[in-house]
């Protein structure tokens, strides 16, 4: 039977990483606040977004010796966090990454890769794949996430891609182009990252694109991208680079937990034990170890000085069709909240999640501080930098 591990059982290998990491983290300036006294890798917290980004504020690339890679995190975080690398370290961890997908066939040199990932105010997803492909020998596209719909369409008709490369959200609007102009196209792979590929959104792109074989990447900017997926064999399931140690963080009955990651290849602003945001567990597949991801952690919003749960907000939407909940004003500048909704819903539908909404929220049932509407993907909100879907937007400025 193929069980989940509770918590993986660490190997001597990942045992003298992760020892690494935390030596180079506790000696580092970031870090020597938040490790002073912690002599043992395993009484070491976890280190949270927060804490790095009060670690960074301080941060001047003038007062380095030599040059930096600079990269935004694509959280939805009203700050962004721009995190330093050091270039030939990130390139290494690039070339590392590289050879593992060219051995596991997701690019080579015949492969010609239609390129959307966004590319704006230091988010880099696109330049590091444009990297990460030419470096398997491939031939990109880099059109960017934010090229016009019918550009994108001209270049695919002009250099016939095998891949075409994009978040979930920038995919679906593309796709969208697509069924509104009677277009088609046959581009046999596909590769996301970035947000979670739900199951209706795969139907569509697989009916506009053409994509019969599907793969993924995992990372951020803090951390380089370390782990990819074949998600037409095993959905769901990564194999992490070598030199990247993935922890599950207090794991539930299921081995579900917190990831934390700590990344070897990074040694001048080192990572160690960084929480990511996201839940997975270790599991093993016919005599494999994967790392089977499940999504965000568990995140909340303030409403009317009331906090509320996103995963509440999931389980009475559906997180498989998904959703989006905008945050905004009034006129009279009340705060109110708008759930969107993919799925179409019928009469009796409407009215029952109307219902439990209202519930939810602890309003009256004809409350004006909130609204609920079905509407198509391509009329939520994407992040003008990331071109993803962010499940919460905060238009409340």
């Amino acid at each position: 039977m193929n069980a989940p591990l509770t918590q993986p059982s660490a190997s001597a290998r990942q045992q003298a990483l992760l020892r690494e990491c935390f030596e180079l983290a506790r000696a580092h300036p970031f870090y020597q606040a938040l490790y002073r006294g912690v002599d043992c890798v395993d009484a070491a917290q976890p280190l949270e977004k927060a804490a790095l980004q009060a670690a960074l504020a301080s941060f001047a690339p003038e007062r380095e010796a030599s040059g930096l890679y600079l990269v935004r995190s694509g959280g939805s975080t009203q700050a962004a966090l721009t995190f330093p690398v050091d270039i030939a370290e990130n390139l290494a961890q690039r070339q590392a990454l590289a050879d593992r997908l060219r051995a596991d066939g997701v690019f080579g040199p015949a492969s010609i890769a239609l390129n959307l990932f966004g590319y704006a105010n230091l988010y880099r997803t696109a330049a590091i794949v444009d990297d990460v492909l030419e470096r398997c020998q491939a031939t990109t596209l880099p059109m960017s996430a934010h090229a016009a719909d019918a550009d994108i369409l001209a270049a695919a008709r002009q250099f016939r891609p095998s891949h075409v490369l994009g978040t979930p959200s920038r995919l679906a609007l593309f796709a969208a182009h697509l069924e509104a102009a009677g277009q088609r196209l046959e581009i046999p792979q596909l590769l996301y990252a970035g947000e979670t590929l739900h199951a209706s959104t795969m139907a569509r792109l697989r009916a506009a694109l053409g994509a019969g074989q599907v793969w993924s990447l995992y990372g951020g900017a803090e951390t380089g991208i370390w782990a990819w997926s074949d998600a037409s064999r095993r959905p769901g399931l990564f194999r992490v680079l070598p030199r990247v140690a993935a922890e599950i963080l207090q794991p539930d009955a299921a081995g579900y937990g917190r990831i934390a990651v700590s990344n070897a290849w990074r040694r001048r602003f080192p990572v160690f034990r960084y929480c990511v945001g996201d839940i997975g567990r270790w599991v093993e597949r016919d005599g494999e170890r994967w790392l089977e991801l499940r999504g965000r952690d568990g995140r909340s919003f303030r409403l009317n000085e009331t906090t509320y749960e996103l995963d509440d907000f999931a389980r009475l939407a559906g997180a498989e069709e998904g959703f989006q909940i905008q945050l905004d004003r009034d006129p009279a500048g009340r705060e109110r909240l708008t759930l969107l909704l993919a799925a179409p819903l019928d009469a009796a539908a409407e009215a029952t999640l109307r219902s439990r909404l209202t519930a939810l929220l602890g309003l009256a049932t004809d409350s004006c501080s909130f609204a609920l509407r079905p509407a198509a993907r391509e009329q939520w909100r994407l992040d003008p930098i990331t071109s993803k879907t962010p499940p919460i937007v905060d238009l409340r400025a």
